[in-house]
């Protein structure tokens, strides 16, 4: 098992076992792709012995992974969420994108296809390109002047359209360069599930004047800030649609709402129409939705009558496979890629112009064995949060009993030898704690934990108990990421905080 946080040096090494021994995809690398020399001389800081000092995966292993990878085509290497919660998720990521580049899997049946949203059609606009097709220039250029991070961070404001959430609590804070007066906060538990620092974010929030919650629960965060709570419909009960990635997809409703609860697409169209300076052209959700779905040159009742989705069509440019041969991934309608080169980018011209470094690196996590020996003493179990339940989304369901009686309570995992010098048996309470706080869960002793990792859940509250602040459904008692901290975000203002790779102590609860 590698050291939580190191996945990106596991990808150098890769990268190094890869390309000094020859085994990339020649071809494809003069062909299509841009700073190949230069990744190649980045990628000997990283020999594979190297790497084991800092992933604690045997070099050998690495070299192993690194030939099964590239001599067996197609490959293909997916990533979840622990990767782009990294600090330098952004960086992680771009490691791992030059390995599908180097040996040719990308796009190709069997390897890592390029994602796009389904037909082109445009759920939430998350890109700085997708909100400029939306709603011009202008506007873009209007929100960035105000955008809470955006001159911070050229990434952000170049690449997304959101704010840089951990500036944001620091400007909630310090009222400067503005202050912020509300906050509208739909499907997102942010005191009891999303957030880094909840109690950090919980007295930021308190700052604020007025907070609307939509959700489908009661919640600690809806209890600890809302002035007014909107209860929204579940999926079985609305119309709406999805597009990223594929098939286009329809969702039609199986039941009524329940009593006074309206989709979250009703809540916010209804909201557009009172604040919008010009008429919004819509007066129903399907008439937004089928004004979505015309770039895909069909509506909401053709897709319904083809049993809800329907995949792109052969030719269309979100359709894989081999799009870079056939024009189908450039404005221009020219073989290649959608970057400055027209090739993809070993060597980022964007993230140059960003003032970023434009090849991928290791980053040690900010807390750990190597960056802060003197805190380790004290705690010298790695804390790697997040753990999924099968029964459990993020920190959503855990008021559903039977879904109770299968995951009952927060519960870690430890290894067997660890607990057991520890004098911690199966089942018992602890206390895990960091330098930021302590909460309780139950051990699970296994031998397949890492003698140095403690693993657990995130999103933990309990709605069985008293929703009333200051207890909040115990959010402070079990919520895992009041041990975690803020302000570790990467260089591109992008990645998470140190989620999977803090130090913490374990110890049993005695009483």
């Amino acid at each position: 098992q590698n050291r939580p946080g190191t996945d990106g040096a596991i990808a150098l090494g890769m990268l190094n076992v890869i390309i000094n021994e020859g085994i990339y995809d020649k071809e494809f690398v003069d062909k299509w792709c841009y700073g190949f020399d230069e990744l190649k001389e980045r990628i000997q800081e990283y020999p594979p012995e190297k790497v084991e000092e800092i992933t604690w995966v045997p070099a050998e292993l690495l070299r192993k992974a690194g030939r099964l990878y590239a001599q067996n085509k197609p490959s293909a290497i997916q990533w979840g969420e622990p990767v782009d919660a990294m600090p330098a998720g952004s960086v992680v990521a771009q490691a791992i994108n030059h390995l599908w580049a180097i040996t040719g899997n990308i796009d190709n049946p069997g390897g890592n296809v390029i994602a796009k949203n389904s037909h082109g059609v445009t759920t939430y606009p998350f890109s700085s390109a997708e909100l400029t097709k939306l709603y011009g220039e202008e506007l873009v250029k209007k929100l960035n002047e105000k955008r809470i991070g955006a001159n911070d961070y050229p990434m952000i404001k170049n690449f997304r359209g959101w704010v840089q959430p951990d500036v944001l609590i620091e400007q909630l804070e310090t009222e400067k360069p503005y202050k912020v007066h509300g906050a509208w906060i739909q499907t997102s538990n942010i005191i009891g599930g999303q957030a880094a620092d909840p109690r950090r974010h919980y007295e930021a929030m308190k700052k604020l004047d007025f907070v609307v919650v939509v959700d489908l629960f009661q919640n600690p965060t809806s209890m600890a800030l809302a002035d007014i709570f909107l209860p929204a419909v579940t999926f079985c009960e609305k119309e709406s649609f999805r597009s990223w990635w594929q098939p286009l997809c329809v969702t039609q409703p199986a039941i009524d709402p329940v009593g006074e609860c309206k989709s979250d697409w009703e809540i916010n169209l209804e909201m557009a129409k009172r604040l919008a300076t010009n008429p919004i052209p819509y007066d129903t959700v399907k008439d937004l939705i089928n004004d979505r779905l015309k770039d895909g040159n069909t509506d909401f009742d053709t897709l319904a009558a083809k049993g809800g989705w329907e995949f792109p069509p052969e030719g269309d440019p979100t359709r894989p496979y081999y799009r870079y041969e056939k024009g189908l991934l450039r404005a221009d309608k020219q073989p290649g890629f959608d970057t400055p080169t027209g090739k993809i980018e070993l060597y980022s011209k964007r993230y140059e112009e960003w003032d970023l470094d434009p090849l991928p690196y290791y980053e040690e996590p900010a807390e750990s064995y190597v960056s802060t020996p003197d805190v380790a003493k004290d705690y010298p179990l790695i804390l790697t949060t997040g753990r999924r339940s099968p029964v459990f989304f993020h920190s959503e369901h855990r008021m559903i009993p039977w879904l109770r009686e299968l995951d009952p309570d927060p519960t870690c995992e430890i290894n067997d030898k660890t607990a057991a010098e520890l004098c911690i048996s199966n089942g018992e309470w602890v206390y895990i704690e960091s330098r930021r706080g302590k909460i309780k869960m139950r051990a699970k002793i296994t031998a397949t934990a890492h003698p140095k990792v403690v693993t657990a859940p995130h999103g933990w509250w309990l709605p069985e108990t008293d929703g009333k602040a200051p207890n909040l459904f115990s959010t402070w008692d079990h919520n895992i990421n009041n041990l975690t901290s803020m302000g570790n975000q990467g260089k591109s203002g992008f990645g998470g905080t140190d989620y999977r790779s803090s130090l913490c102590r374990v110890t049993k609860i005695k009483d």
